[in-house]
């Protein structure tokens, strides 16, 4: 593997201090105009508040000073928890994209900081990818938003989330991925635990086996399938001490609905994606497999027939792009992005 592979295939002047505008059934807010400083560059931000489905979200659209109309970016975060200034720090980022003129649009998740609603368990990413659609409309609303080149870039479930998104809406012009995977949520799940089993200590014949039952033990559509992958999953003692797998007797086991998010597959809509798309892949990443990840990209990319794309695979990043040892899941890391990304992500938006 190369150093740095690359494969590559692109305010308003408001006359009350908040504008209430209804949208079929959604609600939004554009609140009034403050003036604040990421890294070298001033911005104008503006709260924004909206209705989706059952949640209320809330964030901050941020406008480069110079400029009538913007091309905007939103940020995606990946799972758990996180406000609008991100779980990963979103300043470096928002930084960039506005010296090149994007606005930047981010929110608290239903559930963290201002927003409200809790999230339906199974359907996670599809309920977090309407937020996006209804998100693409509020902002075309806005005077200072370009509304013919609106992107996304998130990181890690965000590579779930935003093809989703694009499945739901054709008003996305570009998107950016960051240790998004490029298989389903089950075999992304398998490739970490069988990574964490290795960060333990265990080996990697052992790895290979909890990467390739797990899988089969959450696919399953029969009793027996289920129960062998699981007997042969705890035969290896760091199952049952680091994993909540037990043996179910077959009354209490039913198979998983094939309707929930973790059997989504983002290449499936990749292979109809011919929008500009930059994505990333940290080579020690033990989250999402990343070099399944990188392939699946390129190979779904190309059968798309897209002429507008670049998969950036950095050997000594983590998993949200600082440079690791081990890239093991709690290991103690800097807090600085790798330049190896930062460089590549603003030469990519200098051209589109």
């Amino acid at each position: 593997m190369k150093e740095l592979i690359t494969i590559s295939a692109k305010l308003v002047f408001f006359l009350l201090p908040f504008l209430l505008i209804g949208c079929d059934k959604e609600e939004f807010e554009f609140g009034p105009e403050v003036t604040k400083q990421f890294g070298t560059e001033t911005a104008i931000v503006q709260e924004v508040r909206f209705s989706s489905q059952e949640f209320t979200v809330v964030g901050d659209l941020r406008f480069p000073v110079e400029g009538d109309q913007h091309p905007v970016i939103m940020m995606i975060h990946g799972s758990g928890e996180a406000t609008r200034r991100g779980a990963v720090d979103f300043v470096p980022m928002i930084e960039i994209f506005l010296r090149h003129g994007y606005a930047v649009f981010s929110w608290d998740k239903p559930g963290s900081g201002e927003s409200e609603g809790e999230f339906t368990q199974g359907y996670q990413s599809t309920e977090r990818a309407k937020i996006i659609r209804d998100a693409v409309g509020v902002l075309a609303e806005n005077p200072s938003v370009d509304p013919s080149m609106i992107g996304l870039w998130g990181i890690s479930q965000a590579g779930w989330v935003m093809p989703r998104a694009l499945e739901m809406t054709g008003s996305i012009d570009f998107m950016i991925v960051v240790s998004g995977g490029g298989e389903d949520g089950i075999e992304q799940g398998a490739y970490q635990t069988g990574q964490r089993l290795l960060c333990d200590g265990g080996s990697a014949e052992d790895a290979s086996t909890v990467e390739h039952y797990w899988a089969i033990m959450n696919k399953a559509t029969e009793y027996y399938e289920y129960k062998t992958a699981v007997q042969i999953l705890l035969e290896i003692p760091w199952i049952g001490n680091n994993t909540p797998v037990i043996l179910k007797a077959e009354e209490d086991w039913n198979p998983w609905p094939r309707e929930i998010d973790a059997f989504f597959d983002p290449t499936e809509v990749l292979r109809e994606t011919t929008i500009p798309v930059l994505a990333f892949f940290g080579g020690l990443d033990k989250n999402i497999d990343p070099v399944q990840g990188a392939q699946a990209y390129e190979t779904a990319l190309y059968a798309a027939g897209n002429q507008d794309f670049q998969v950036v695979v950095i050997p000594d990043a983590g998993h949200v792009m600082i440079e690791a040892e081990t890239g093991c899941i709690g290991e103690s890391t800097g807090s600085e992005y790798m330049s190896e990304y930062l460089e590549p992500l603003e030469f990519w938006l200098m051209e589109q």
